[in-house]
């Protein structure tokens, strides 16, 4: 199980990066370089790792938001390495909530802010919503290490 979280990791940082020649191709305003994610056992709430009980099925996401993004409450059953490649992720959340509230009306109560070239365990089980405030595209990946059947996403009514 502990090498296909180090296999994720590799191929979330592996995704990260792009060839100079892809750079001048694309003409991009992005600016790739190595990367190391480091490998970490609790995320930024001091949550151990835990691995699914069931059968083992991951998604990886590469996602793109535009200034201005938001997305509505919800919360993750499940955690994996993630990787902001561009832009700066704040994060809201409401950690008083319980998961069986499915009510749209939440309260913020814990900001967390990851910026360019941060990597972090995603914060599974905690009500939260996501925000680009910045100025450009927010590009960042997760990894999820989920169970198969399962959704990785549970948004609020």
């Amino acid at each position: 199980m502990k090498n296909l979280f180090y296999i994720l990791l590799i191929s979330a940082n592996l995704i990260s990066c792009v060839s100079t020649d892809e750079k001048k191709e694309n003409n991009s305003n992005i600016s790739f370089e190595n990367s190391i994610i480091e490998l970490s056992s609790t995320d930024a709430l001091g949550n151990v790792l835990f691995y699914p009980e069931g059968e083992v099925a991951t998604t990886s996401t590469i996602m793109v938001w535009k200034p201005g993004f938001e997305t509505p409450w919800h919360f993750h059953p499940f955690t994996g390495p993630a990787f902001i490649v561009q832009g700066e992720l704040t994060v809201d959340f409401d950690t008083t909530s319980a998961l069986s509230n499915l009510e749209s009306e939440k309260t913020s109560n814990l900001t967390k802010v990851f910026k360019a070239g941060d990597s972090f365990l995603a914060i599974p089980d905690v009500w939260h919503k996501s925000h680009n405030y910045g100025s450009k595209d927010l590009i960042f990946t997760v990894s999820w290490l989920g169970e198969k059947g399962k959704p990785i996403k549970v948004l609020s009514n």
